[in-house]
């Protein structure tokens, strides 16, 4: 069934497990064959992390089909809800991987000795009779061929069909050119054909073809073991899950499985518990671990009203919980799916070398035809000797370094950035990161706290402070506006009492809040609302460019509170850094001037705006680029989403808004300034051991394929097609996996 390429956008996205990938050409090949199924728009699978995403038209094929198809190319495929036998799966693989390599290598050492025998006096034991000789090298060689490398023959099908070429290509055409050259040989001796151009060749080369399964399969396990442990981060995140939860549903207790819990479900969590879902609480007292979400090293108290969010663990204490967000919504599964989507994507210096790599093959091909008819009718040397340099071109040219270069150290990476708090919402952030020269910070929220706190009472009227805050706490307290918390947690903290007569309470269109209290009219706000209502005393300029709230009583002002939002601790520290390093700092801010002006001071920034407005900051990010500038924007709050979109790296606190996050690139879990400068670094190593990568494969292969096809030979440097196979299973291993993996350890700070 050929695609249909109108996409009508009514689409599916399907996320699957693929297994028995041996190499980055498998992905390739299964993508080819999926892109040109009608109803199948994009396809991204990536072979480290062995995730396919696959979007497409439920009108045209279903799910299923796409799974049967991908089954019928001899992979196994596990949906989402298959975690537990996804593992098993890959464990008995992994296996049965071994016994093949086992029984390669024990067969490939027999054949070797067999066909050595007549060379090495250490090996005359197994010399026997030639003809019989002939016959047991073809049968060990053909049960090492067809079932310990059957995946390499399966694969070079699989892409004959789709009309390309791949790594199992060059492998299988290797492999085959020696083992049917050393048939035709065994027959021409055994049954006396006499083929001419055959009859003065007698050696054959069944341990060439065993020896080159055996080696790539070896350099293939040590390539899954690896691989494995580059999904270690996202191990560790679904590690985070509780499998069981229990949960209070019709006054009674019952245990359910982790994906089962509900919205609004009462969630019962003890001492050592992980908590499952993100919510409320609404009894008990706790001591939580945070660490593994948000990189607090402290332990923290949490009672009645605080929230608790999932892949954290309860130290000490007894709570219920009410569920807020279950299932794909906690704040864990969303930071699994992030990881997982970051890693399934390339970045654009990934698509250059898979381009390279599509044509890489056929080049390949082409050459060792070349080398062979070169050395046979050029050189004239014998045939079985031409036929050996162009088998050494095709098995040491195999292009699985190149398909690997990106997503290794990608894999890592993005791992390594979760470990750390800092999340990328897609994969090109991370090219991108490492070019930003530009810092746009929104002041609230990012460089300061983001939460209003009493500085300071003044009073205008007869009452002294006490009684003014006893009157404010009356009606504040009932009020769930963050100002009214800050207030209510100030008057707690000094001990202030309150009134039980409230009466009328009522939210002010302008801003603020009125009631009697002890039957006297309070009125709580801004200025504006004070005028409105008419209080006098209004004349003294109070604010003086300061965030107050303005207090009145039967009409006369009674005092105004001050509040402060307080720079974050590490806020200096950061922006010093980013200067040193040569960056651009800008702060914009929708505050005053005066406020805006005194952060700005304090923190050593030249460069901001203030009362700006949502389409304002995003027009400063424009003006900004236009100066052939990459900025990077990091804000928290709703205002902050169309300059978050608009900049080259959106960066979102992962303490602010949902639509910021939404529209970010970049998540900064814990919303600490410092892990901004870890996800500079984090991006910085990562492109820069790609680029290690693609250049080492692309190196390797310039020095390789002349030496395998013997341009070298005058000087007496010649390979044999078993040594090309040591090199090229082993180049994956030491060129790309082992410098990928050391991004698991360089430093971050």
């Amino acid at each position: 069934m050929r695609k249909d390429n109108n996409n009508p956008g009514n689409y599916d996205v399907a996320e699957l497990d693929i297994l028995g990938m041996s190499c980055v050409n498998c992905a390739n090949s299964i993508k080819t064959y999926l892109t040109k199924v009608d109803g199948v728009y994009n396809v991204e699978i990536n072979f480290t992390s062995e995730i396919a995403g696959i979007e497409y038209d439920p009108d045209k094929i279903s799910r299923d089909e796409i799974i049967s198809d991908i089954r019928k190319m001899g992979y196994d495929v596990m949906q989402e809800d298959d975690e537990d036998k996804t593992e098993k799966i890959r464990a008995k693989q992994l296996q049965n991987q071994k016994y093949k390599i086992y029984t390669s290598l024990v067969l490939s050492f027999i054949v070797m000795a067999i066909s050595m025998s007549d060379h090495t006096e250490y090996l005359s034991m197994l010399k026997m009779n030639y003809n019989f000789s002939l016959v047991v090298l073809f049968i060990l060689t053909s049960i090492v061929i067809f079932w310990c490398g059957d995946k390499f023959h399966k694969g070079a099908l699989q892409a004959i069909k789709n009309k390309t070429s791949d790594m199992n290509t060059l492998i299988s055409m290797g492999v085959f050119a020696s083992y049917i050259y050393s048939i035709v040989i065994s027959a021409n001796h055994l049954f006396k054909l006499n083929i001419s151009v055959l009859n003065n060749s007698h050696e054959v080369y069944y341990e060439t073809a065993v020896m080159i399964i055996s080696f790539i399969l070896i350099g293939n396990h040590l390539e899954a073991v690896l691989k494995s442990k580059t999904q270690t981060s996202i191990k560790k995140l679904k590690n985070l899950q509780s499998k069981f939860v229990t949960v209070i549903r019709d006054s009674e207790e019952i245990t359910i499985p982790f994906k089962k819990v509900k919205f609004n479900d009462i969630v019962i969590i003890k001492t050592g518990d992980k908590i499952p879902v993100d919510g409320s609480i609404i009894e008990g007292f706790c001591v939580v671990d945070e660490s593994a979400m948000t990189g607090e090293s402290h332990l923290i108290e949490k009672r009645q009203g605080n929230d608790l969010i999932s892949g954290t663990v309860l130290k000490n204490g007894f709570v219920k919980m009410r569920a807020l967000k279950v299932g794909k919504d906690t704040l864990l599964s969303q930071i699994i799916s992030l990881v997982k989507e970051a890693s399934n994507s390339k970045p654009k210096i990934q698509r250059l070398a898979d381009k390279i790599s599509s044509i890489f093959v056929p080049t390949v091909l082409s050459i060792a035809l070349l080398t062979f008819l070169i050395w046979y009718f050029g050189i004239s040397v014998p045939f079985d000797v031409a036929l050996l340099y162009a088998v050494s071109v095709l098995i040491i040219a195999c292009p699985c370094a190149l398909g690997l270069a990106s997503p290794m150290a990608v894999v890592i990476g993005v791992g390594r950035s979760a470990e750390s708090g800092i999340l990328f919402n897609n994969v090109e952030a991370i090219e991108k990161m490492n070019k930003i020269d530009t810092i746009c910070f929104d002041k609230t929220g990012t460089l300061t706290e983001g939460e209003m706190k009493v500085k300071d009472v003044k009073l205008f009227g007869q009452l002294d402070e006490t009684e003014l805050l006893k009157n404010v706490f009356s009606i504040e307290k009932l009020s769930n506006h963050p100002i009214a918390k800050s207030i209510t947690n100030y008057c707690i903290e000094k001990n202030i009492g309150l009134y039980e007569d409230v009466n009328n309470l009522n939210n002010e269109e302008n801003g603020g809040i009125s009631a009697l209290v002890n039957e006297k009219l309070l009125l709580i706000g801004s200025e504006s609302l004070m005028k409105s209502k008419n209080i006098r005393n209004l004349d003294l300029n109070l604010s003086n460019g300061k965030s107050v709230l303005y207090i009145g009583i039967d009409s006369e002002l009674a005092g105004i509170i001050e509040f402060e939002d307080s720079i974050k601790p590490e806020a200096k520290e950061i922006i010093k850094k980013f200067e040193q390093k040569g960056y651009g700092i800008f702060m914009i801010s929708g505050d005053n001037e005066n406020t805006t002006k005194e952060v700005a001071d304090e923190l050593g920034i030249k460069n901001y705006s203030f009362k700006t407005l949502p389409t304002e900051k995003e027009g400063i990010i424009t003006k900004l680029q236009s100066e052939n500038k990459n900025v990077a924007m990091i804000g928290d709050g709703i205002n902050d989403a169309p300059s978050l979109a608009k900049a080259n790296v959106g960066v979102a606190m992962g303490t602010g808004q949902d639509i910021a996050i939404e529209s970010a690139d970049l998540i900064l879990v814990k919303g600490d300034l410092r892990n901004l400068l870890k996800a500079i670094n984090i991006s910085s190593k990562t492109v820069s051991i790609i680029k290690q990568n693609i250049f080492w494969a692309f190196f390797y292969n310039v020095l390789a394929i002349p030496l395998a096809a013997g341009v070298y030979a005058p000087y007496g440097i010649i390979i044999s097609p078993v040594m090309a196979a040591m090199f090229m299973a082993f180049s994956d291993v030491i060129t790309v996996i082992g410098n990928s993996l050391r991004l698991k350890y360089v430093k971050i700070d």
